[in-house]
């Protein structure tokens, strides 16, 4: 049985419009000028932003990028007793949840799929729908349609195929439910099972169900972490990092797809190089990342010394694109039967590394 663990940045969620770092601000404004009564709060944010504008007479700062932001809001909050953090740590999930979009189901119910019902088990179409077929093969789904006994009317399932002897984690750098929007949709489409569902609790030795660690928090339980500040001082992810820790030893394969590896985020790196201390079967590592000045390359470059590392410049949606055509060659009929299994992830990776 291989282990995959994939690690996902910014660039996994921005293609589907959610604010980047760089770009935060900006669009947290655009909601406030949309709204400014529902979002009278942002001014608060926005004026204690403004006042830390004193720092660029004596530091180099980037105000328009929120991590600098969080990282210093956070200091002052943790040595000064600051109240800011909480306001702040709102409006932060408020902008991610705003800017999430949700998986657009082809109908109200699954009856109201088309015959040709493999084309939309993840909605009508999209940039979502492409990520879907790469989070379903993480989650090792078959989708079913059936007859019922009475009346004849057509069920559809979706469940985990145990059949595949690749198992899966995720861990996520994002604050965001990409992730579980997907998981949910499953949930209230399918009759299905809990083997479909994300562990996000602790680890499991066995890699039953697919571990989903959110090594900087999430905006589910208001939790934001910035990628540059101690974990410890937030003793709820704690935990995560130790079950990401675990996870990490034992996988035989590191994906990483839409991160950039950037200078400050110092926690990961050392997280990686203190895993592998104790890794048993560690193969290859490869990266999936756009890259337009070679800057992205040659930070991993410079950071892996194993001969098995590879890296692509390339997208998540060029990544995932694919899938879906992949899956259809699945398709397997038994009469009123139909079964599909998202079982091309492994063979699909390696054809798209070597293109």
């Amino acid at each position: 049985m291989e282990r995959v663990t994939y690690i996902l940045g910014a660039g996994f969620s921005a293609p589907l419009g959610l604010p980047v770092m760089s770009n935060f601000l900006f669009k947290s404004r655009d909601m406030y000028f949309s709204d400014k009564e529902k979002y009278k709060y942002f001014s608060n944010v926005f004026e204690s932003i403004s006042k830390l504008s004193v720092i660029k007479n004596y530091y180099n700062a980037d105000l328009f990028n929120i991590e600098e932001i969080l990282s210093i809001t956070e200091m002052m909050s943790f040595l000064d007793g600051k109240k800011l953090k909480a306001e702040f740590s709102k409006y932060i999930s408020e902008v991610i949840e705003y800017y999430t979009p949700t998986v657009t189901s082809y109908s109200n119910s699954p009856q109201g799929l088309p015959s040709n019902w493999e084309d939309f088990v993840f909605g009508r179409g999209g940039e979502y729908t492409e990520l879907c077929y790469l989070i379903g093969h993480l989650l090792r789904v078959k989708f079913e349609q059936t007859t019922e006994d009475s009346g004849g009317g057509r069920v559809f399932h979706a469940n985990r195929d145990d059949l595949i002897n690749t198992r899966y984690s995720v861990l996520s750098l994002n604050y965001d439910r990409v992730l579980e929007n997907i998981e949910n949709h499953l949930a209230t489409q399918y009759v299905k099972d809990d083997s479909l569902s994300f562990n996000k609790d602790s680890y499991d030795p066995n890699w039953d169900k697919v571990h989903l660690m959110k090594l900087h928090g999430c905006v589910e339980n208001g939790e934001i972490v910035p990628p540059t500040w101690a974990k410890g001082t937030h003793p709820s992810i704690v935990p995560i990092w130790k079950n990401a820790f675990h996870i990490l030893k034992e996988s035989n394969h590191i994906r990483f797809i839409g991160y950039s590896l950037p200078t400050a985020d110092s926690y990961l790196k050392y997280l990686l190089k203190s895993a592998i201390v104790d890794s048993k079967h560690l193969k290859s590592i490869d990266v999936i990342c756009l890259d337009q000045s070679g800057d992205v390359k040659e930070r991993f470059n410079n950071f892996f010394e194993f001969n098995y590392y590879r890296f692509k410049n390339s997208n998540v949606l060029s990544y995932a694109s694919g899938l879906k055509q992949e899956v259809k060659k699945n398709l397997k009929r038994y009469g009123q039967e139909v079964q599909m299994s998202l079982n091309k992830l492994e063979t699909y990776h390696e054809m798209f590394m070597r293109q």
